[in-house]
């Protein structure tokens, strides 16, 4: 695993964002899932980023390859297609279990885990497959997809970025004393989402 992070760093750094656009791509895409994000991610936008064009150009280039490869198992297990059997599925890797899970997920969350669920391990590249079987709106499958993939890897480069500059308590603490009233509000905000979260899934427990 070492060796193989480390083969695909230096890939990502002779090659810059191309190399990035091929490893989102092919993981998303579950092709050939050889690496999750957490390991290489980091360590890219560690390599990758040194200013704000930077930044911008990693976003552009992870969100890019993320969100198309997305659209591969979207479109392989979508709807009707579901009993077929073609040289693409055959290649995609995932268990069924996996596949089970992110069916679940989607079953009880609806669409908008489509979006959020890029951001969590479990979710972010299988929920694509649900979201086929569901026969989810292209249209808005990309969307949700577009927003979710490039938020994750907006979030990981600028905690990689700014973790550079200065600590995250730092920065932290300065927001909080520079703007006592959004520090407020965005605490009320994920108070909130968190009662809705726990209500909905408090909700989805009794009607089973």
């Amino acid at each position: 695993m070492v060796d193989l992070t480390e083969g695909v760093l230096r890939f990502v750094q002779l090659y810059g964002p191309l190399a990035l656009f091929v490893f989102t791509f092919l993981e998303s895409s579950m092709l050939f899932p050889f690496l999750p994000s957490e390991a290489v991610v980091p360590a890219a936008a560690a390599l990758l980023i040194t200013d704000p064009v930077s930044f911008f150009v990693f976003v552009l280039a992870a969100g890019a390859g993320g969100t198309v490869g997305a659209f591969v198992p979207f479109y392989v297990f979508r709807g009707s297609r579901i009993d077929e059997s073609d040289w693409i599925r055959d290649r995609i890797t995932v268990s069924d279990d996996r596949i089970n899970e992110g069916r679940e997920w989607f079953r009880r969350w609806g669409q908008s885990s489509v979006l959020w669920g890029r951001f969590l391990p479990v979710l972010r590249s299988v929920i694509s497959i649900p979201a086929g079987f569901a026969n989810m709106l292209p249209a808005r499958f990309g969307v949700y997809t577009a927003v979710g993939t490039v938020a994750f890897y907006a979030a990981a480069g600028g905690v990689v970025y700014y973790g550079r500059q200065r600590s995250l308590f730092e920065t932290a603490f300065e927001a909080a004393t520079d703007s006592p009233i959004l520090t407020v509000g965005g605490t009320l905000a994920l108070l909130g989402i968190g009662l809705l979260v726990k209500s909905r899934v408090r909700r989805s427990a009794f009607s089973e």
